[in-house]
């Protein structure tokens, strides 16, 4: 006895899947232009907190060089730097803290963020100095005009020497 199998060769789609497939295809379309506006938004926001933290450490650096400048002129570790509890600024071409007027810091032709020259930027960088004890507190706090801002670094100097 031979028993044959009958078997449906039909090998295209019904109408019903065609819809099924568009409507799942342009849902996941329809989703990534909906997410791109934000990712975009969302990568302008980081780039600027990447900066403010590269500037806040920046100015915590700078504060730190002016403590071991001292100590290798033979001069107190904490000289100059007990005139900051109201606020104060400093970059990489100056030698001392002076009195925060709270300007933008600039940007100039080899893209160094200063006070002296440059093109204004978005960012105000203010460093704050007070006597703990023995130790200075140092608060660095960079601020612009947008998400994610102010930028706080804070931390502590010893006389170890």
């Amino acid at each position: 006895m031979l028993v044959r199998l009958k078997f449906n060769n039909n090998k295209g789609f019904t109408l019903v899947e065609v819809f099924v497939a568009i409507t799942v295809l342009f849902v996941g379309v329809v989703g990534s232009f909906g997410v791109l506006p934000v990712m975009i938004k969302n990568q302008a926001m980081n780039s600027d907190i990447f900066l403010a933290s590269q500037l806040a450490n920046e100015g915590m650096e700078l504060v730190r060089n002016l403590r071991d400048t001292n100590w290798l002129s033979g001069n107190a570790w904490d000289n100059g730097l007990m005139s900051c509890s109201l606020g104060c600024e400093i970059d990489y071409n100056d030698i001392v803290l002076v009195a925060s007027g709270s300007r933008f810091l600039k940007i100039d032709s080899n893209n160094f963020y200063n006070y002296d020259s440059g093109k204004d930027s978005k960012f105000t960088r203010t460093i704050k100095v007070q006597k703990v004890g023995v130790l200075l507190n140092v608060k660095v706090e960079v601020s612009w005009s947008g998400k994610g801002s102010p930028f706080l670094v804070e931390g502590n100097l010893y006389d170890w020497r």
